[in-house]
């Protein structure tokens, strides 16, 4: 069965986060899945569009045939003794993730086994951008999230996975994959150069604010363009008859 494993790494995460993205490697060599870090072009001023990336990516790669995707937010480690993803959804469900700490969806890991069920799902949530997400999805958020819970809430089928999948809360947990986010955020340990580095490139960009109601056709469109030109750059992103990726 073919899977793709990715992240997005862009304005300085794959400098920050250099060892989470390591791990995706080193667990994708293991599982025999292909895997794509996408940092390039290294700097994208509006740091929604790169947020937003990981869902037409998705859409992407589930229409050009691989069997099973995850995508592994940049700031997530993923651990030596994770099982393989591919076994992680039950079998009447094609999209999976964990709840984080506010009791929702948490869109950092991502499951999808392919089908109508998971191309129709991340397709919504694409679709969605230019709806209105009413507040209780989007609160306390700043990108995609809140849509991809309120496409959720709307159609169902997404599996609660294990929280071991997605640890944002507990440094406790005997977890799969730990997201280095809210308060391990701090936990997380870089060298002093990465951390420079880091910092210069955040300031560079847009701030992130709270997740608006609804984005603009414009906003849509620079997206569109950004999934392009991240499938040209980086072929794995699309299955090649006969292959991994």
């Amino acid at each position: 069965m073919s899977a793709l494993i990715f992240t997005v790494g862009q304005n300085g995460y794959d400098v920050a986060y250099r060892s989470c993205i390591s791990s995706h490697e080193r667990y994708a060599e293991r599982v025999g899945a292909s895997y794509v870090a996408v940092t390039e072009p290294r700097r994208m001023p509006d740091t929604a569009i790169s947020a937003w990336l990981k869902i037409p990516l998705m859409v992407h790669a589930l229409r050009s045939g691989y069997d099973h995707v995850a995508f592994i937010d940049a700031d997530a480690e993923v651990r030596p003794t994770t099982p393989d993803f591919r076994d992680a959804l039950p079998t009447d469900f094609s999209v999976g993730m964990a709840l984080g700490r506010s009791g929702r969806f948490n869109s950092g890991v991502m499951l999808a086994r392919n089908g109508d069920a998971a191309r129709n799902f991340f397709e919504r949530v694409e679709a969605s951008i230019l709806e209105e997400v009413p507040d209780e999805a989007r609160a306390n958020l700043k990108y995609e999230n809140g849509n991809v819970i309120y496409v959720a809430d709307q159609m169902g089928g997404v599996a609660t996975l294990d929280p071991r999948w997605n640890n944002t809360a507990d440094p406790s947990l005997d977890d799969y994959v730990r997201h280095y986010t809210g308060p391990l955020r701090s936990t997380y340990r870089r060298n002093l150069v990465d951390e420079v580095r880091f910092r210069a490139a955040r300031a560079r960009v847009v701030r992130p604010t709270s997740q608006p109601a609804t984005r603009t056709p414009e906003f849509l469109a620079s997206l569109q363009d950004a999934s392009e030109d991240a499938q040209r750059r980086y072929p794995s992103l699309t299955k090649r008859a006969g292959g991994m990726g």
